[in-house]
């Protein structure tokens, strides 16, 4: 099999290279406003501990699963005081683990770092564990 690739006006042809595609891994969460479901989620980020974390945006909340959905927490609600949100839009998780929130309606970002009740140690080792 040949490939060809054209990138600014060179034609570079690479013999012997297999297609590679994407095969569907599977999916999690449905309509609601239970654990594990979503309404409008707008922002997902992977952690160095490999948790994902999704802005659940009309719920209100952060919720965050191991790599296969499994659900592990959430924190926020509707709400302008720290660790309330109105509409969250982004997210983002620094080297460090803090997760940062962009807000549609309250025009900020939030940022939090590991502390009790939140996320434990040790549901983020079993996390971790998946993937070593």
């Amino acid at each position: 099999m040949k490939r060809v690739i054209v990138i600014a006006g060179a034609t570079l042809t690479f013999a012997g290279v297999a297609d590679v595609g994407w095969s569907y891994g599977g999916c999690w969460g449905s309509f609601g406003s239970g654990d594990g479901q979503f309404n409008e989620p707008k922002g997902i980020a992977v952690a160095p501990d490999y948790a994902v974390y999704v802005a659940d945006s009309r719920n209100h909340r952060v919720q965050y699963f191991t790599p296969m959905g499994s659900f592990l927490g959430k924190w926020g609600s509707y709400g302008t005081g720290p660790g309330e949100f109105s509409y969250p839009v982004g997210i983002a998780v620094a080297p460090n683990g803090y997760v940062y929130v962009t807000e549609e309606g309250n025009y900020r970002v939030q940022y939090f770092r590991w502390s009790e009740p939140a996320v434990s140690p040790t549901s983020l080792g079993r996390v971790k564990a998946l993937f070593r």
